[in-house]
């Protein structure tokens, strides 16, 4: 049951500047929003946690105008207001900065900026100039020295963030709406997102927080509500944040340990790689192998070649050259399907690589071994078992918790964890003997990382071998059987179970005279 806010706007000091009261939102076959109530004050960050699909993004979306909500009010200081869109919102203070951001590709980052002032008429040279200037005083307060006149298209995702926060600042939005913003960035630009969010709140502005990454929020968070379901379960001040307590709200259950790691039988090598070298010098005479049974993990900071030791071993990049070996017997892999005939399945960093989005669930499922779903036909062509399908779908949606437990649902239709699931549920069907899963729990909330990792558990125990790929460095650490640090392009350091430790990973990663 939501939390109701019960809360007339008074005089009381302080008083809110947001208020949502009671606000619904409905899709087909998914109420997704379910009475949800929440307040925020003038600046202060709130944040917005719950698992994939609990309703975070959405209620977000409802508040800024993105979409309609279906019923409820929201009061922005102190009066009702219906946002059409989020242009009309950022017109009344509010400003929204989506998960996937899209600049105007061919407008400068200062067009970018200033897109929007109604009425503008052509500038002048001198105009022009200030425009160009304010631009460059906005991004380089949110610690960008970046040129303003760059393209939109020619930037990455925190620059494009900067832009949109830059616009808000520009327009003197009074609270701005984060979803997801750090699922796309990496450890240094985390970082500065987070100091900024800081700085923006030492003036006043206020911030909504939509995150999977728990530890961030704490970071930075005044408050924090939790949803689950649709609606709001918790809410936690400051002085009462406590990791367990909010993970134990979001997912209902309790979590007895986040990394699930079970001692396993290793058996014989299943997979040995030897001398593995790219034409692009990326990945360099790289050397390693997996036996049945084991999770090998894979660590090293951006650039170091983890991935595309990956995408070269299973013939996605160009192998200059390399033995690779399964079971014993030398074999030749030059293009991905290669590497599925010989029992190698890899799940790739972008999990949205391996979906259609525009198939359902069961379709996906069942894409890369339709050959094996077919039935016993005299004619030229064989259709596939539809009832075999059906079955097969259904139990990895039980399996894995897809919601909702539809499988003729379409993939676009999913939350960014349920993609997830059915990307590696795609990956389960094979019955691969080898996993390659580069950063399997990336962007996906905490429940459904331990879900993941007991899976690889799951996997190792029927004797299958798991290379885990994660620049999450507990998680190496302590789901591993054995750890192997790249850098470079080079495999640097093997560590046991036992020996590794944070300080010693990291050191090899990053110095060269640890090697």
């Amino acid at each position: 049951m939501g939390i109701a806010m019960g809360r007339e706007l008074s005089n009381s000091v302080p008083h809110p500047i947001l208020v949502v009261e009671n606000l619904w939102k409905r899709f087909p076959g998914v109420i997704a929003v379910k009475g949800a109530s929440i307040k925020v004050f003038e600046g202060e960050i709130v944040g917005l946690v719950g698992e994939n699909g609990a309703g975070k993004s959405t209620l977000l979306k409802c508040i800024t105008g993105v979409i309609r909500r279906d019923s409820g009010r929201v009061f922005w200081l102190g009066r009702a207001v219906d946002f059409r869109s989020p242009s009309e919102a950022l017109k009344h203070g509010i400003m929204y900065v989506p998960q996937d951001i899209a600049l105007a590709r061919n407008l400068s980052i200062s067009d970018n900026i200033f897109l929007g002032m109604e009425g503008k008429p052509l500038l002048s040279i001198k105009e022009a100039r200030r425009e160009l200037d304010i631009a460059k005083q906005l991004i380089k307060e949110l610690g960008s020295a970046t040129d303003p006149r760059t393209r939109g298209g020619e930037v990455g995702t925190a620059l494009a963030q900067i832009t949109l926060i830059a616009r808000a600042l520009h327009f003197k939005a009074k609270l701005i709406a984060l979803d997801e913003p750090t699922s796309a960035l990496g450890p240094v630009e985390v970082e500065r997102l987070l100091d900024t969010m800081v700085k923006l709140r030492s003036r006043g502005i206020s911030m909504v927080f939509v995150s999977h990454k728990i530890e961030e929020v704490i970071r930075v968070a005044d408050r924090i509500y939790v949803m689950r379901d649709g609606e709001i379960v918790a809410e936690f001040d400051r002085s009462k944040f406590n990791l367990n307590d909010i993970i134990k709200a979001m997912i209902a259950r309790e979590i007895r340990e986040f990394f699930p790691k079970e001692k396993v039988p290793i058996g014989e090598k299943i997979l040995e790689v030897k001398n593995l070298s790219d034409y692009y010098g990326l990945v360099k005479n790289a050397s390693f192998y997996v036996r049945r049974g084991e999770i090998l993990g894979i660590y090293g900071i951006v650039g170091s070649g983890r991935t595309e030791m990956a995408l070269t071993l299973i013939g996605y990049r160009r192998k200059k050259e390399g033995e690779i070996y399964v079971n014993g017997a030398r074999i030749s892999i030059e293009k991905p399907s290669d590497a599925f005939s010989h029992g190698i399945a890899y799940l790739p960093e972008d999990w949205r690589l391996a979906l259609v989005y525009l198939l359902s669930i069961k379709d996906n499922i069942s894409l890369p071994i339709a050959q094996n779903l077919k039935v016993l036909d005299l004619g030229i062509t064989s259709p596939i078992n539809r009832h075999v399908e059906r079955e097969l779908a259904s139990r990895f949606v039980e399996l894995l918790r897809i919601v909702p437990k539809d499988p003729f649902r379409r993939a676009m239709q999913l939350s960014g964890g349920n993609r997830q699931k059915v990307a590696l549920a795609k990956l389960l069907a094979t019955r691969a003997n080898v996993l390659i899963l580069d950063e399997p729990t990336h962007g996906i909330d905490v429940g459904t990382k331990v879900e993941i990792r007991r899976f690889m558990v799951d996997l190792a125990k029927e004797g299958k071998a798991v290379v885990l790929i994660s620049s999450e460095l507990p998680e190496v650490i302590n789901m591993s059987d054995r750890i192997l640090v790249m850098r470079e392009g080079k495999i640097v350091a093997e560590f046991l179970r036992e020996q590794a430790t944070e300080e010693s990973i990291v050191k090899a990663a990053i110095l060269k005279e640890a090697s």
